[in-house]
């Protein structure tokens, strides 16, 4: 009886704790799939609210799935694409350039770009990436 008491209880605490894991899986974070495009929601972590809008990761080259991402993802990759799209711009006009102005700028952009680069790591690492 002893046995078939503890088997029973066992074989709960599998399907109890299976169960858990399944709706934590099905929580709001980073990469998690999302009905709505354009829905926000906001999610309170230890007294620290995250807001997520389900969208699609951009910094997740080829992704067309929306998923819920933070707010702060969406937000910080814009604005470092526009920084991008401003050292584009200029390198442009460095094109036309003489020397010794034509190395000079290509000098500080290619610092500005490495800059850059070190933030949307950043971004990507901080913000954007999954299970955040």
């Amino acid at each position: 009886m002893k046995k078939l008491v503890l088997s029973t209880v066992v074989a709960s605490a599998v399907v109890f704790f299976g169960a858990t894991s399944t709706s934590q899986a099905a929580s709001i974070s980073n990469g998690v799939k999302c009905a709505k495009v354009g829905a926000v929601t906001s999610v309170s972590v230890k007294g620290v609210s995250k807001a997520y809008v389900c969208k699609v990761n951009p910094t997740l080259p080829g992704a067309l799935i929306p998923t819920w991402t933070l707010k702060t993802c969406i937000t910080y990759w814009a604005q470092a694409q526009q920084s991008q799209q401003s050292i584009d711009d200029q390198r442009s006009l460095i094109k036309v350039m003489t020397e010794p102005d034509k190395t000079n700028y290509t000098k500080q952009l290619d610092a500005s770009q490495a800059s850059l680069n070190k933030v949307l790591d950043s971004i990507t690492a901080n913000h954007c990436k999954k299970g955040l």
